[in-house]
């Protein structure tokens, strides 16, 4: 070990690695997000470097099985999916709503 065997002497400091883009930043974890319709939604998370495009990484979210996350983000799908299959409708079966 380099500095008489005391760890960080003899190294680079921080500031150098940080300025030098060595420092790598945390690629998985757990965030939390607030959706205005179903609330607070608590993901765990993983990012993966595109080394074939340098400077672009791939995140997933994923919600832990059988969790109230799991549950919103399956009726935020549900609710998409139909909004989705209504777009593509013939306008004659598009559902009217009162007052238009």
């Amino acid at each position: 070990m380099s500095g008489g065997g005391r760890p960080g002497l003899g190294r680079r400091p921080a500031r150098t690695r940080w300025a030098q883009h060595t420092v790598r930043l945390h690629h998985a974890g757990t965030k939390t997000f607030h959706h205005p319709t179903v609330g607070d939604l608590t993901l765990d998370y993983e990012s993966i470097d595109l080394h074939a495009d340098p400077g672009l990484n791939l995140t997933v979210y994923a919600a832990a099985p059988d969790s109230p996350s799991h549950d919103a983000l399956r009726l935020l799908a549900s609710w998409a999916a139909t909004l989705d299959a209504a777009s593509h409708l013939p306008q004659e079966d598009q559902p009217h709503h009162q007052g238009q």
